[in-house]
């Protein structure tokens, strides 16, 4: 069997962009809003650098994987974003088998009760 690494792959940090970074990013963009695809107005409308593919989801912090967004779009994107990652770690930890059972198997080891061999249930000390 061979030797195989566990490594986790975790989530990339978040770093501060500077006002040249996203004007960068608005001008490669042509103030287009990567969500919905409806220009933005940068004076009217407030607007936000959004990750295309989230850090969380194993998206890289750098700006081709950046755009601008409408901020409203930019918050449902990220719920929607949250909600995948919680799926993807909730589904990670059942293959694992990492996690406890909600329903402990009767007079199991995990149980406060145990089941003597002359069939009597007493309190686990």
């Amino acid at each position: 069997m061979p030797l195989v690494v566990r490594s986790d792959v975790g989530t990339t940090q978040r770093s501060k962009l500077t006002s040249r970074q996203r004007l960068s990013i608005w001008e490669r963009a042509r103030g287009i809003c990567v969500l919905c695809e409806q220009p933005i107005d940068g004076v009217r409308e407030r607007w936000i650098i959004e990750h295309i593919r989230a850090l969380e989801l194993g998206g890289s912090d750098e700006p081709d994987n950046m755009g601008p967004a409408h901020e409203t779009c930019g918050r449902s994107k990220t719920r929607d974003d949250h909600r995948s990652a919680a799926k993807a770690k909730r589904q990670k930890i059942h293959h694992l088998g990492a996690a406890h059972s909600k329903r402990p198997m009767p007079c199991g080891r995990k149980s406060r009760w145990k089941k003597r061999l002359d069939g009597t249930i007493v309190p686990r000390e």
